[in-house]
Formats: C-alpha cells, sequence, structure tokens
C-alpha cells in the first residue's frame, strides 16, 4: 500500500541561537563588515566545476532524490538532514525550531480488478477504515493547486449522497497554456478547514474510464494525530544574530519528488543566501507545512519570529520550472512576483525578472502572502512563486522539469532583481 507515516528529528535550537541577538541589535547595515563565516564557507563566484549551473543542478538533484516530501514523513526528515549539511557546507549556522501540527497518517489501495491505481488521499478530508466496492466516482479536471472548486464540489456532493468513500480521477489544467495533465496530484489542504468527512481518493484522470466500465476496489485508513514538525534556520555572514539581517526563505515540502516545485527553490535559496552575505548578515528560513496551507510558515511567523528584516526574499515554487521543446531545449514556464515596494517604484525590478519569464502578478504568491500579511508594506519584500504542467505529480523530477541552463538563468534573474530592490530601499 502507499502510506504516509512520521519519524520526526529532535528538539528546535533556534530559541538558543537567538538568546544572544539582542545584544548585537541594529551593529550591521548593507556594506558593514559582519564577521565572516567560517573558511570554508564557499562563497558566490568561486571556482564551481561545470559552472554556476551544474552547481545548481546537483542540489535539485540532492533534493529530489526522496520520492516525496510530505511533512512528517521518514524522506522529508532525511531531506531536512541533507539541507542542514549543505548550508553547513556554504558556511551557516543552522538551527530548528519545532511547530506541533495535525498530522494526516494514511495507507490507501485502490484497485481496478488486479491493477493497482496510483493514488494520494485529499488530506485531512475523512479518517477511519473503508473496504470495498468505491460506489462515488467523479472525474474532475481541476485549475488551482489546493481549494479546486471542482474537488470541492465533488466531495460535497459525495457527502449529500452519503457516500463513506470518494474516488476522483483528477486532471489537472493548473498551469496556463500547457497541455492538461491526467496523471497522478496532490493538491494542498488546509487542517483548519471545514472538511465533509469523507475520505477522498485522487487517482489519474486518465483512469476514469477504466473505474467506470469495472468499478474501483478500495482499503483506505487513516487517522490525524498530534506531531511534531521543524523549520530549518541558518545564518550567514556572521557567528552571531543580528536583529535586521537580509532574509532568504524558501518552501520545503511537497506532494512528490518536487524537482522543479521545490528543489530549485532551494537551489537559488541558497546560492542567493550565500552571495548577500558577503555584504549583510542573512537569514535563511526553509519552512515544512507548506502543502498544509503554509503550516511552518505560518507557526514560525506568528510565534517566533522577532526580527526587523533589512529585506525579505521569498523563493517559492517552481522557481526554475521548465519544458522541453521538439529540440530538447528547455525553456522557463512563466510564474509570477510580487514586490514592497511595487514595481514601479524600484528601478530594474521588471525588467530584470522578464529576463527569467517573471510576470508581475496581481498578489503575493504562496508563502509571500504570508510574509506580506505578518510584516506589512513597510518591510522590503520580494515574493516569487508559480507552476508548470507537473506540478505537484510524480513526473517532477530533474531531467523532465529543469535545466542546468535554465537555473542558471533564472538565478541570475533572482539575483539582480534582489540587488534592485536592495538598492532602491
Amino acid at each position: 500500500m502507499t502510506s504516509s507515516r512520521s519519524n520526526l528529528p529532535g528538539r528546535p535550537t533556534r530559541r538558543a541561537v537567538l538568546a544572544t541577538g539582542a545584544a548585537v541589535a541594529g551593529v550591521s547595515a548593507l556594506g558593514a563588515g559582519p564577521a565572516r563565516a567560517a573558511a570554508g564557507h564557499r562563497a558566490a563566484g568561486a571556482s564551481r566545476p561545470g559552472g554556476l549551473g551544474a552547481s545548481l543542478y546537483s542540489v535539485v538533484e540532492g533534493y529530489s532524490r526522496w520520492p516525496i516530501h510530505r511533512t512528517g514523513t521518514r524522506e522529508e526528515s532525511a531531506a531536512l538532514d541533507w539541507l542542514e549539511r549543505e548550508l553547513r557546507g556554504r558556511g551557516a549556522l543552522t538551527g530548528r525550531w519545532g511547530y506541533d501540527y495535525p498530522h494526516y497518517r494514511w495507507s490507501a489501495e485502490v484497485r481496478v480488478g488486479r491493477v493497482r491505481l496510483p493514488t494520494v488521499p485529499l488530506y485531512y478530508e475523512g479518517v477511519g477504515r473503508v473496504r470495498g466496492r468505491a460506489q462515488f466516482v467523479r472525474p474532475v479536471t481541476t485549475s488551482k493547486d489546493g481549494s479546486d472548486p471542482a474537488v470541492l464540489a465533488a466531495v460535497a456532493e459525495a457527502a449529500v449522497a452519503g457516500a463513506d468513500v470518494a474516488v476522483l480521477p483528477t486532471t489537472s489544467t493548473t498551469a496556463a497554456g500547457y497541455p492538461s495533465y491526467d496523471g497522478l496530484v496532490g493538491y494542498n489542504s488546509d487542517p483548519d478547514a471545514p472538511k465533509t468527512g469523507v475520505p477522498t481518493l485522487l487517482v489519474p484522470g486518465r483512469d476514469a474510464d477504466r473505474i467506470q466500465r469495472y468499478g474501483a476496489d478500495v482499503d483506505f485508513a487513516a487517522r490525524t494525530v498530534r506531531a511534531h514538525a521543524y523549520c530549518l534556520t541558518g545564518w550567514f555572514g556572521t557567528r552571531r544574530p543580528v536583529a535586521d539581517p537580509i532574509v532568504v526563505t524558501t518552501p520545503l515540502t511537497g506532494w512528490f519528488t518536487c524537482a522543479a516545485e521545490r528543489g530549485t527553490g532551494v537551489a537559488l535559496a541558497l546560492e542567493l543566501a550565500a552571495e548577500l552575505s558577503r555584504e549583510h548578515p542573512v537569514f535563511f528560513l526553509g519552512n515544512t507545512g507548506h502543502e498544509l496551507n503554509n503550516y511552518g510558515a505560518r507557526a514560525y511567523l506568528a510565534e517566533e519570529f522577532d526580527l526587523a528584516p533589512r529585506a525579505v526574499f521569498h523563493l517559492g515554487s517552481a522557481l526554475a520550472a521548465a519544458a522541453a521543446g521538439p529540440d530538447g531545449h528547455f525553456e522557463l514556464a512563466p510564474r509570477g512576483a510580487a514586490s514592497n515596494p511595487a514595481f514601479d517604484a524600484v528601478p530594474g525590478l521588471a525588467a530584470d525578472l522578464a529576463a527569467a519569464r517573471f510576470n508581475q502578478a496581481a498578489k503575493f504568491p504562496g508563502e509571500g502572502a504570508v510574509w506580506n500579511a505578518a510584516l506589512g508594506p513597510a518591510v522590503p519584500l520580494l515574493s516569487l512563486a508559480g507552476n508548470f504542467r507537473e506540478f505537484h505529480t510524480p513526473d517532477d523530477t530533474p531531467g523532465v522539469t529543469t535545466s542546468a541552463e535554465v537555473l542558471e538563468q533564472a538565478y541570475d534573474a533572482v539575483r539582480a532583481a534582489a540587488r534592485d530592490l536592495i538598492s532602491a530601499t
């Protein structure tokens, strides 16, 4: 059976790290000379085998060696250990901050005859044990990565019908301008939002006809338990925390391999944090719980964050997501960007971002909206995120959804945009 189990690491350390922060509050401004990281710090621009793009791509490969990145799983625990080593290898002083959250522990099998179909539940929608023939099957075509109207309508219909389980063959049209995706797709879920109580299993849209012709048998069990998860922190460019760092933040969790969805943002965030720390201390924050309505970021900002950032850079989903054309050449997918101050108040920002197909968004995307709500318009903030055809799917693997060339193209744009924002504020 496909399953999700919790195996979380030890206690958090960030409060102990920040205990010394008040003594050095306000001592460092952009261009000042904070204490440098250890001699092993890998400075930006240093010689890299194969160049910058190859170095970024190796980070994506390292991150995506695990087939899932869901909060509270053994795989994500291992990925956090790996990322902590990456941070330390770049000279960062690392820590972890823990928070409690409702963990959805499940196992599920969907069969058509003797054929097992790939499946993942709609998290938190139902608990308990269900075995037998699925009486409620609804194919849905979706356009959002969470709280999708078609999914919510189908589950509400299942509840009205008194179904003991709902099976939804899903086809995703989330990425505008790209062909639809009819394989397995995961959908973000808010643990605190009202639920119908009907266990809901997502299966590939391409199997809808087979299920409706032959029926589907389900073996499902789930329960929600209190668990403890961690956000990962790192200080660059200083051995002691300061009150006014530049903040570089990126989500760490998602549904499957997440190479372009999460891995490209992780790669760019590590590089940007190390480069900016050559001029001003940088605080790196990697958030778990992203697929659970940004649970980790919301908890951290509400309960722990006590800094006055010089600027915040949110590097969200799909930072270097790309698609290969008929000639095999990768081209970046369009993504969104929002900022405080607005684009027209930051010279060069729009043009630098457009060089890597970041377009101005109508609102702050992803966790950027959480940061904007917490910090307000006075704190300089740049938030970048997007999606692509293989978003939230098992097919989001390095060779399919990104390349060294587009990673370097995306990083050059993000680095230039960061400089624009810092210079303007």
